[in-house]
């Protein structure tokens, strides 16, 4: 155990002080630089690594040749760079393939690179000090891992933030997946919505928090370190005790900051022939949206537009999971997914089938265990749900959940694909290689008066697929109902939907 230097009460003191930090003294606002004024500069045909510069807040500096220079927007980093920022500081950066990397202030990190059987890169980030909050895309031929003086975290495809604190590892997670393993080869795996504590021990502590990943957990971890006098080593039990103080009150902001936030995106084409992507979405002015790591605040329109780009030979699936904050607390609002390709070539036919070659013992056994699979798809409640919205809520936030029957976790394996459709379309696609679990839950949103089909569809690689339906048909006359036209109810909620069915109002989307 570490000896506690720090009581209890001094930590909630912290935390306290923390949430009424909008009452000290305003600071000066640091000058911020965006990819809107890029500088070129030349960089290694052959670097391993090359992260482009989107923006910088305040002092970020670069280290090469034992010279520290400024950084700035447009600019590339590489292996072997050594980045520091200062107070009120900030670096963002994206990787070809999308994938966006933050380090505040205070953070000091090295990129490193090498080539694994001259094919597969391996990124490592060297944490020093500080913190690096991560969007990582789905790695092909990659693998991406944090490493700091306690712990290796290993990245896959996924959110939230890595740092050392005080002789402490901290990886927590807003979306993914991610192993934890020490020097003592001690291994954690943690999913969203989870946080990992590892002391200078090798030892570790999984915490479920609702604000996993997020800014403000990670500003919340540092208030209280800078709480311990003389900067020793952390306690861990009191310092598991204030982050689950800390997130009781922000689970209850974040609850109260979604009832009011409005997210009705634009979809995108299922594939691109073009390494960019235009984002639309209408939200609730005022609402900070992030993807990618670049933060914009919507205006007074209603209207999100953003523009992202990534390397011509980036293909593989694109993932722009979005985070919505009002500045206090913020939450994964939507993902769009899409599949970056190259262009068909004009005229270009199907490859014709080898129905001569004979099939190797290896694929005949696979698809011997496919065709054996009893596999079924089962969702939560009934076939057709009918759901009176009560005002003053404009739309049903719910769960679609559903689970893989009739087959075992170790089955997974035999999966090509599983999506949710929404009224025929693409709505939410799953990557077969991360299925872990046989029960899902996908959020979804239906407007007042609106029918909304929605099916699951797994497919196996034989070929053969399992579906399963549901129809959600959500409703409220207004006019029957105080808030609406009417000072009182008028009539039931079945009459009221019979009514909406034969005038026309209740109708798909």
């Amino acid at each position: 155990m570490f000896k506690v230097r720090f009581t209890v009460v001094l930590v909630f003191a912290t935390l306290a002080l923390t949430a009424c930090k909008d009452e000290e003294a305003p600071k000066p606002t640091p000058k911020e630089e965006t990819a809107s004024a890029p500088v070129e500069e030349a960089v290694p045909e052959n670097a391993l690594l090359k992260a482009k510069v989107r923006s910088v807040v305040g002092t970020v500096e670069r280290e090469k040749a034992d010279s520290w220079t400024q950084l700035r927007v447009g600019k590339t980093v590489v292996e072997n760079d050594h980045v520091r920022t200062a107070l009120e500081s900030e670096l963002i950066v994206n990787m070809t393939d999308g994938s966006a990397l933050r380090v505040p202030e205070s953070s000091n990190v090295t990129f490193q690179a090498e080539l694994q059987d001259n094919v597969k890169k391996l990124i490592f980030l060297d944490i020093h000090s500080g913190k690096v909050h991560f969007d990582i895309q789905k790695q092909q031929q990659s693998e991406i891992y944090f490493k700091t003086g306690t712990a290796t975290v290993a990245i896959r495809g996924t959110a939230g933030f890595v740092g050392e604190v005080q002789g402490k590892t901290v990886a927590s997670l807003k979306e993914g997946k991610v192993e934890v393993s020490t020097p003592k080869g001690k291994s954690t795996t943690i999913v969203k919505n989870q946080t990992v504590l590892v002391d200078d021990q090798g030892d570790s502590k999984v915490l479920k928090l609702e604000s996993s990943g997020t800014e403000a957990l990670a500003a919340a971890i540092d208030s209280i370190a800078k709480a311990e006098d003389g900067g020793a080593a952390l306690n861990t039990e009191i310092l598991e005790k204030s982050m689950n103080t800390f997130d009781k009150s922000y689970g209850e902001r974040q609850r109260n900051f979604e009832k009011n936030l409005q997210f009705k995106a634009v979809s995108i084409s299922d594939s691109l022939y073009v390494p960019s992507v235009m984002l639309q979405a209408r939200v609730t002015p005022g609402t900070i949206v992030t993807v990618w790591g670049e933060r914009d605040t919507v205006p007074e329109s209603g209207i999100y537009q953003k523009t992202l780009t990534w390397g011509d030979s980036a293909f593989g699936t694109k993932r722009f999971l979005v985070g919505c904050s009002d500045g206090d607390v913020e939450l994964p609002c939507y993902m769009w997914v899409t599949e970056y390709a190259p262009m068909p070539a004009l005229g270009e036919a199907e490859p014709a089938a080898d129905t001569t070659a004979a099939k190797s013992a290896e694929t005949k056994s696979a698809e011997d265990a496919a065709a054996n699979l009893k596999l079924s798809v089962k969702i939560g409640g009934g076939r057709n749900e009918r759901v009176h919205l009560d005002l003053p809520a404009t739309e049903l936030n719910t769960n679609l959940k559903f689970n893989l029957a009739g087959i075992t976790a170790g089955d997974l394996g035999q999966l090509k694909s599983l999506v949710v459709l929404r009224n025929g379309k693409p709505f939410k696609t799953f990557d077969v290689n991360d299925l872990t679990s046989l029960a899902y839950e996908v959020p979804v949103s239906i407007e007042r008066n609106k029918i909304a089909d929605f099916e699951v569809v797994a497919t196996l690689k034989n070929g053969k697929n399992f579906r399963a339906k549901k129809t959600y048909e959500v409703y409220c006359m207004v006019a029957n109902h105080p808030g609406g036209k009417a000072r009182n109810s008028i009539v039931p909620p079945d009459q009221e939907y019979e009514r909406l069915k034969q005038s026309g109002e209740l109708k798909h989307e």
